[in-house]
């Protein structure tokens, strides 16, 4: 049987099973704590968070030679509202579709993605 925790090299660390629903629960309670607070939510927790939140895991398909292109411009459902021109009820609708991540209660989605939307949205 594996282990829950291996320490593959320096900086690297395998978490299976139980040890995937520790992290998970306690990257949920740092945002919920810091947002009841006040505080910023670095991005790295941000980061972890999105990479948890939907399957917890992915295997990696090869070697990634850029790190920038992995990152996304996530942004709230006000900001895409107000992008596109709609209430905040509606950008909440639309985020799912536009592959939106709910973190903490709270929806993120790509820059890239409403921006592409926005523009077929004005090509019909």
């Amino acid at each position: 049987m594996t282990p829950p925790v291996q320490h593959l090299a320096p900086g690297v660390v395998l978490l299976t099973g139980r040890s995937i629903d520790a992290v998970r629960f306690t990257v949920r309670v740092t945002i919920a704590a810091r947002q009841r607070n006040g505080q910023r939510i670095p991005p790295e927790i941000t980061e972890l968070a999105r990479e948890l939140a939907v399957f917890g895991q992915q295997d990696t398909a090869g070697e990634i030679t850029n790190n920038s292109e992995m990152q996304a411009d996530w942004i709230s459902t006000q900001e895409m509202a107000r992008m596109l021109g709609c209430s905040h009820r509606q950008a909440r609708r639309l985020a799912p579709e536009l592959g939106g991540t709910l973190h903490a209660g709270r929806w993120l989605i790509d820059r890239a993605a409403v921006t592409n939307y926005l523009q077929n949205r004005t090509a019909a």
